[in-house]
C-alpha cells in the first residue's frame, strides 16, 4: 500500500479546464446521436448502410498512436500541444456547421462526419498527453476522475436533450447546435501555458520510430494476446445498430425515450465506475479480466430480456453499470501492460487504437450479419464470440497485480 500524500494533490487550472471540456464534449456529442442514424434512416440508408457509415467515419479513432506520435515529433509554431488543440477544435467546428447545412449528398456526408471524428480524435490524444505531462504521482488519478466524470455529466445530459431536440427540432439545426460543443475546447485551449521549444528534434524518425516499436511490441508476448482479448470483447457491439432500430421501430420507442435511454445507461456507467473504484481496485487484474468477460457476456445476452419501456430502462441502468466493470480492468490492464518499455504513451494510444477498431469492425459486421441472420440470432453470435475473451485471458503469462 502506497502512503498518501500530507497536502492535498494540486491540478494545473488551465489543463485541468481544458480535460473537463474536451470529456464533457465526448461525452455531449449524444446531442446527435439520435438524430444522425434517424436522419440517415430518412435518407432511405438500411440497417447495414448505416453500420457501414458508422464503421467508416469512425476509423480517425483507430489511429491515436499516429496523432501522438505526430504532435510529439512535429511541433507547430514551437508548441507540441495548444496548437493542434485549437486546430483540432476548429476542424470539429467547421464540419458540424457543413453537416447542418450540406447533408443532402451522400459523398458530403461522408467527409464532414469524416472530418468531425478526426478533430474530436486529436483533440482527445493531445489534451491526454497534456494530462500525462502534467500529471504527478498525487494528482494523477484526480485527473482521471475529473474526465470520466466530465464524461459521464456530458452523456447523460446529451442523451436527454439529443432525444427530445430529434422529436421537436429539425435535424440541421441539432447539427449547428453540436457544433457549438467543441468551440468551447478551442476557448479553453488558449489558456493552456506551454514553453516554447527553440530547439526540436524535427524529421521523420521523431515521429515514426514511436510507432515502429509499438507496432512491434504489440505482437510479442502477452500483448498479442491481450490484443485479441480487446478485439473479440469488442464485438458486443455488432447488434447496437440493428438494435437501436428495433427499438425505434420494432418496440416504436420514440426519440425522447431512446435519449433518455442513453443517458440511463451513462448513469449506470457512473454507478460502475465509483463501484470499480471502491471495492474492485485492489483486486488482481487477472481476476479481473476473467470477470470481464463473464460481465461482458451477460450484459449481451440481457438485449434478449428488453421487450418494453420498463425493461428498457432497467436493463440499459444494469447495462451501463456491467459495461463499465468489464471495460475498467481492460484500461488498467492496458496501462500496466505498455509501461516501463520506452514508448508508454505511443503504445497504450495503439492498444485503445485496437479497441476502437475492434468496436468499429464488429459494428461494420454486425450490420452485414443482421441481413442474413436477423438480429435474435446475431445477439447470440455476439455472446459467442465475446465468450472467446477467456481463451485469450489463459493464454496471458504475466502476473496482472495493480
Amino acid at each position: 500500500m502506497e502512503s498518501k500524500s500530507a497536502s492535498a494533490p494540486s491540478l494545473d487550472r488551465p489543463v485541468a479546464i481544458l480535460t473537463s471540456f474536451v470529456y464533457f464534449v465526448q461525452g455531449a456529442i449524444g446531442l446527435s446521436g439520435v438524430a444522425l442514424p434517424l436522419l440517415l434512416r430518412q435518407k432511405g440508408w438500411s440497417v447495414s448502410q448505416i453500420s457501414t457509415f458508422a464503421f467508416i467515419t469512425g476509423l480517425p479513432w483507430t489511429l491515436k498512436l499516429f496523432y501522438g506520435a505526430l504532435t510529439d515529433g512535429l511541433p507547430l509554431w514551437g508548441k507540441r500541444r495548444q496548437p493542434y488543440v485549437i486546430l483540432s477544435s476548429l476542424i470539429s467546428v467547421g464540419s458540424w456547421l457543413g453537416f447542418a447545412f450540406f447533408h443532402r449528398d451522400t459523398f458530403l456526408i461522408y467527409a464532414l462526419a469524416l472530418a468531425a471524428n478526426l478533430g474530436f480524435a486529436l483533440t482527445d490524444v493531445v489534451t491526454d498527453a497534456l494530462v500525462v505531462e502534467r500529471s504527478t504521482e498525487g494528482n494523477a488519478q484526480l485527473y482521471q476522475s475529473l474526465s470520466w466524470g466530465f464524461r459521464g455529466a456530458g452523456a447523460v445530459l446529451g442523451g436527454v436533450v439529443g432525444g427530445w431536440l430529434a422529436e421537436n427540432v429539425a435535424y440541421r439545426w441539432i447539427f449547428a447546435l453540436t457544433a457549438l460543443l467543441p468551440i468551447t475546447t478551442l476557448a479553453a485551449a488558449l489558456f493552456i501555458e506551454e514553453s516554447h521549444m527553440s530547439h526540436v528534434a524535427r524529421g521523420s524518425s521523431s515521429i515514426v520510430e514511436p510507432v515502429i516499436r509499438s507496432l512491434r511490441a504489440l505482437f510479442r508476448g502477452d500483448l498479442k494476446w491481450f490484443s485479441g482479448l480487446l478485439v473479440v470483447g469488442s464485438f458486443s457491439t455488432a447488434f447496437s445498430t440493428p438494435f437501436f432500430f428495433h427499438l425505434k421501430e420494432g418496440l416504436r420507442l420514440n426519440e425522447a425515450f431512446l435519449g433518455s435511454l442513453s443517458s440511463i445507461t451513462w448513469l449506470g456507467a457512473i454507478a460502475g465506475c465509483l463501484f470499480y473504484g471502491r471495492f474492485l481496485k485492489t483486486v488482481s487484474l487477472r481476476r479481473m479480466l476473467g470477470w470481464s468477460v463473464a460481465l461482458n457476456v451477460l450484459g449481451t445476452l440481457s438485449a434478449y430480456l428488453i421487450i418494453g419501456r420498463v425493461s428498457a430502462v432497467v436493463l440499459s441502468l444494469a447495462g451501463g453499470v456491467v459495461g463499465y466493470l468489464s471495460f475498467l480492468p481492460l484500461i488498467a490492464a492496458a496501462a500496466f501492460l505498455a509501461r516501463q518499455k520506452g514508448i508508454e504513451g505511443s503504445l497504450f494510444a495503439l492498444l485503445m487504437s485496437v479497441n476502437n477498431l475492434g468496436q468499429l469492425l464488429s459494428t461494420y459486421i454486425g450490420g452485414k450479419l443482421f441481413d442474413i441472420i436477423g438480429l435474435n440470432r446475431l445477439i447470440g453470435v455476439s455472446a459467442l464470440v465475446a465468450l472467446t475473451g477467456f481463451f485469450f485471458v489463459k493464454q496471458m503469462k504475466v502476473n496482472l497485480k495493480n
